[in-house]
């Protein structure tokens, strides 16, 4: 039994290891051919958190128009930092997109005050119209993102690009979940934690009594990327391990539920024997950049 748990343990550890070593390589390699210049803390509005990267490809400037992708950090929407999306931004950037992640507004940070998620989408309004305009100022049109984000940044960018494509600075070419909330509902997460999820992301301390009257469900929807889905919504990439406990299959699930019954296009990437970090399946996580460019390349 020992032996057992013991050999348990290192093919853990060294898929933990093999998956890292594996990001170093494709960073060493992309760094190494990198034909792009990075933009550090980039100004996108007032607040001291309003900053972002961008990664300008050297050859954008030749294209008649270039797509960008930007990159949406996690961190359960109370932490977490831009940098975390440094690989994926030099990976894009590489491939002669321009990539940019951001810092945003987080529930309980110093300076951020009656917080709502809602903050943060006016947030990725204000960056998208600044990528815009640096772009521009350098002498590159873009009309056209993809916006990318991991688990809380996930939900943001399906949030966002589901619920206001129609008004954003830039038409969204598609969309990527990396282990993201896609719906805040019982079904999925239990009524506890759905009502936790809910306050949190609204602002408003959702009761009994919300529920009652029907005004629990409209907040909840309203944070909801699942509930936005129409035949209008752009083509999504999703990413997730069988085994996450922290953001259930379930949201996923529905969400795909949701895209094939509006007919919007979409790839699944499923780690069987992964958690919320992705990192159990080296080769099937790696399979994600695959998909990514594959969408980059269609799409923009």
């Amino acid at each position: 039994m020992e032996n057992k748990t013991f050999l348990s343990g290192f093919k853990r550890v060294f898929r933990v290891i093999l998956i890292a070593l594996g990001l170093s390589v494709i960073l060493f390699l992309v760094d190494f051919l990198s034909g792009y210049k990075v933009y550090r803390d980039v100004s996108y509005g007032e607040m001291e958190h309003n900053v972002m990267d961008i990664y300008l490809p050297d050859d954008a400037s030749r294209q008649e128009e270039c797509g960008v992708v930007l990159f949406i950090h996690g961190g359960s929407w109370s932490g977490g930092d831009k940098a975390e999306e440094d690989i994926r931004s030099r990976i894009v950037a590489n491939e002669g997109y321009i990539a940019a992640t951001i810092n945003y507004a987080l529930r309980g940070a110093s300076g951020v005050d009656d917080y709502t998620v809602f903050q943060v989408l006016d947030e990725i309004d204000a960056a998208l119209c600044k990528i815009k305009e640096f772009a521009k100022d350098k002498g590159i049109e873009v009309n056209r993102v993809a916006i990318s984000g991991y688990s809380a940044g996930a939900h943001l960018a399906m949030l966002y690009s589901y619920s206001r494509g129609d008004s954003a600075p830039m038409e969204i070419a598609f969309v990527s979940s990396m282990a993201g909330p896609a719906d805040v509902s019982e079904d999925v997460w239990g009524r506890e934690m759905t009502w936790k999820i809910g306050s949190l992301l609204t602002g408003e301390q959702i009761s009994s009594d919300d529920v009652e009257s029907g005004a629990a469900n409209d907040l909840l929807l309203s944070v909801s990327p699942t509930a936005y889905v129409d035949e209008s919504t752009p083509p999504t990439i999703i990413i997730h391990g069988g085994k996450d406990t922290l953001v259930p299959l379930a949201n996923a699930e529905s969400l795909i539920g949701h895209l094939e019954a509006n007919s919007v296009p979409h790839e699944f990437v499923y780690l069987k024997d992964s958690d919320h970090s992705l990192l159990q399946n080296p080769f099937g996580h790696l399979s994600y950049y695959k998909f990514l460019i594959k969408y980059c390349n269609l799409y923009f």
